[in-house]
């Protein structure tokens, strides 16, 4: 099982390769790293693992607390999250890499791009939020379950939450989130520090952004728009991809029209 180690614990990740013919090499190939949302896993890329470790290198990162890395108590603050990226890519000897994060990834994607842009080809944000942006009090409602009535009353909640929208539609979705959430630790949750870390607001500061960066939005979902609107103006030279009846999950929704305008946008980058 592929481990990194990150200080006392451990990184799980998924790793694609394209084959020997076609000349690429694990050092030579700039990878993807991609990122997935809150309470899910690397899973959440499986189509696009599937199809662009291809052509390239691929690397689906299970975040601290989520599928398949350690759970340790505390540690999950969005700057414990770019560093453990950090830890992960130097681990790997990975010096420049294209970077895609969906939900809670596309917040760690800003942070690292805030702090390590230097080591990133692009940037693709997908239904992201944004750190110090809160654009819906059930987050909160979902934290205060697990405080007052424990774990599974907040998984009970946030599956009722997240998976509403796939409840009669995209059925095969709802039934990997489902499995997803199922089998996140929920760490996060109980963590000590849960609403005590530094606060960070990232729209202060993505004009600072000059990485090449995509954002993609589905337009049903109507609470990370407006925000994918703000970031579009405010990261120079951006481009907004707005999805058209499609909610949050847009790359599992949408696969091959998502992995199309991701291929397109790196193959402009690497020119």
């Amino acid at each position: 099982m592929p481990l990194v180690s990150i200080g006392e614990h451990k990184l799980f990740y998924r790793e694609e390769m394209p084959p020997p013919s076609l000349g690429g090499t694990q050092e030579s190939l700039i990878p993807i790293i991609f990122l997935h949302g809150f309470t899910l896993d690397h899973r959440q890329w499986n189509k696009q693992a599937e199809y662009f470790g291809q052509t390239r290198r691929v690397l689906c990162i299970d975040a601290m607390g989520h599928g398949k890395s350690d759970a340790p108590e505390s540690g999950y603050s969005r700057a414990d999250r770019v560093e453990h990226l950090r830890a992960f890519v130097e681990a790997l000897g990975i010096n420049r890499f294209h970077l895609v994060g969906l939900s809670m990834g596309g917040t760690t994607a800003i942070g690292y791009a805030l702090r390590y842009s230097k080591q990133l080809e692009s940037m693709t944000l997908v239904s992201t939020a944004a750190a110090g942006w809160s654009g819906s009090n059930k987050v909160s409602l979902v934290d205060r379950l697990a405080r007052e009535k424990g774990l599974e009353a907040a998984r009970r909640k946030w599956k009722q939450i997240t998976l509403l929208y796939y409840k009669e539609k995209h059925l095969e979705i709802k039934q990997l989130m489902e499995e997803m959430v199922d089998g996140h630790s929920g760490a996060v949750w109980l963590d000590p520090m849960r609403g005590k870390y530094p606060r960070e607001y990232d729209l202060e500061k993505v004009h600072e952004i000059t990485v090449p960066t995509q954002i993609i939005v589905g337009e049903l979902d109507r609470i990370f728009v407006p925000l994918a609107h703000t970031l579009n103006r405010q990261i120079a030279e951006s481009r907004l991809l707005v999805y058209e009846n499609t909610g949050h999950m847009v790359n599992m929704e949408q696969p091959d029209r998502f992995n199309a305008d991701l291929s397109e946008f790196l193959k402009e980058v690497d020119k």
